[in-house]
């Protein structure tokens, strides 16, 4: 297994000179602190999101470029290149409400007891929705209701 090069001599070498070599295996197996050396980030950056910076470690491997191109030979992937194709597809969800702008809508994330989260699933179910919905509603009532 190779390891990353934390020599002083070698640390000019760029982010991607660094992952390439190193095994999908290599980075899952990483602490922490080692994946954040290893992007140039600090350890609470990697803390706070470690599987997205994973994520972004392992598509910058050998490995990952060579399982990429055999899927892309085999039939089993496709390139795009046209720019409003990749922009439609990573454009996500439509925005809440018919929202006018870009990118994601706002979320709030809410601690609920065991009771109120099972009352809630069931209300959705019994209305075929889902728990989103319906939560959304609730606060829109909520705010209707406090608001001038």
């Amino acid at each position: 297994m190779s390891k990353p090069n934390r020599s002083p001599a070698r640390v000019d070498r760029s982010l991607a000179e660094r992952l390439a070599p190193l095994a999908i295996a290599e980075i899952d197996a990483l602490s922490n602190r080692a994946l954040a050396e290893l992007m140039n980030a600090t350890e609470e950056e990697v803390a706070a999101e470690p599987r997205t910076w994973r994520e972004a470690a392992k598509v910058a491997t050998d490995e990952w470029a060579e399982r990429l191109s055999a899927a892309v030979q085999s039939g089993r992937a496709t390139v795009i290149t046209d720019p409003a194709a990749i922009r439609q597809r990573l454009g996500g969800r439509p925005r809440v409400g018919g929202e006018a702008g870009k990118g994601p809508s706002t979320q709030v994330r809410v601690r609920v007891t065991k009771r109120t989260r099972a009352a809630l699933e069931g209300i959705a179910a019994s209305q075929g929705r889902r728990l989103s919905e319906i939560t959304r509603e609730a606060l829109d009532d909520y705010v209707s209701r406090h608001t001038r």
